[in-house]
């Protein structure tokens, strides 16, 4: 009688499930590394384009005596751009910087090409992707478009970055030593670290580089973001030539503290100043916090240590309020 031995080529059910389990709860122990990583990579990268802003202005100041302006064709006719276009030259972009018409609107056809273009140094990488801002309107009255008539249209590249022409700050509120008189909604919209239509001397930050805000995180645009939570509420500015997020447009906006909820802010302890909303607030896509950019060039990691007063401070030029370090 013979004997015939038959090898087995596959796995039984039960190996099958032992192996599903056992790559189910690998991927749990990898999965969140993963996230991490990329999450700390994109939040390095975010400071990185920071730097590289601010590397980008302190040569402007070199070249023109002053940082750029926040605002082109602020309420003087002339064509409107923003600190963005004029940094081109100084953060590696020669091409868009050379193809980039300053007699013309950021939103004319003559720079259209040059503005629906996506630069990456203006997007944080942690921020949602696919975004750009529509933009709609006639020539300004100095542009060098002969039609001012026809409404031109651009969908322009982002910018994750922004200036502060002003606060949104309460009137009162913030402690017995805060003079809300002094930092309250009343101060106007020139004295902080960039200037419309002029570059902005250094002399002029009297509170000194380090202690003044040069352009924070204010991720997202278009969209409204709330708390983490994209709200219904449509494009920020609709169509106008004023909207704000287009690295080519106008670059700044009143900024302040916000109520925890994303609304306005109340002026007592439950607001916040990082991360309650994209429309006046401080706001980035990293787990805790967001960056700043101060004017010295250095870029801070800030959350809830950072108080409103504090942020108020730092948004005012010359408040003779001395801010270190390891106050926020």
């Amino acid at each position: 009688m013979r004997t015939e031995r038959f090898h087995r080529t596959g796995f039984t059910r039960i190996e099958l499930v032992v192996v599903a389990g056992v790559a189910v709860l690998a991927l749990g122990f990898v999965l969140p590394r993963v996230q991490a990583a990329r999450a700390d990579a994109a939040r390095t990268q975010c400071l990185n384009n920071l730097r590289t802003i601010g590397k980008g202005c302190l040569e402007y100041e070199k070249a023109k005596g002053g940082f750029p302006p926040r605002r082109s064709g602020f309420n003087d006719g002339a064509p409107y751009a923003g600190w963005g276009a004029h940094i081109l030259p100084y953060i590696d972009e020669p091409e868009l910087a050379k193809k980039y018409n300053f007699k013309l609107d950021c939103f004319d056809p003559g720079n259209k090409a040059v503005v629906e273009t996506t630069v990456k140094t203006f997007v944080c990488p942690a921020s949602p992707p696919n975004r750009f801002t529509p933009m709609e309107s006639q020539a300004t009255a100095k542009s060098d478009n002969p039609d001012k008539d026809t409404a031109f249209s651009v969908k322009g590249g982002v910018n994750d970055y922004i200036t502060s022409n002003g606060t949104t700050t309460p009137r009162s509120g913030y402690g017995l030593n805060a003079n809300m008189g002094e930092v309250a909604a009343g101060v106007g919209n020139s004295r902080q670290s960039m200037n419309d239509n002029v570059p902005m001397p250094l002399s002029k930050i009297t509170d000194g580089l380090n202690c003044t805000i040069l352009v924070v995180e204010q991720a997202g645009r278009p969209d409204v973001w709330r708390g983490g939570k994209k709200t219904d509420t449509g494009a920020q500015f609709g169509m106008a030539a004023n909207a704000r997020g287009m690295w080519a447009g106008w670059g700044s906006i009143a900024f302040g503290p916000t109520a925890a909820d994303g609304g306005p802010a109340k002026g007592d302890a439950s607001d916040v100043s990082v991360n309650g909303n994209n429309v006046s607030g401080l706001y980035g896509f990293h787990e805790g916090g967001c960056h700043i950019l101060l004017c010295d060039g250095s870029v801070r990691f800030v959350g809830k240590k950072l108080d409103p007063l504090t942020l108020i401070y730092l948004i005012i030029r010359d408040d003779g309020h001395m801010i270190a370090p390891n106050d926020y």
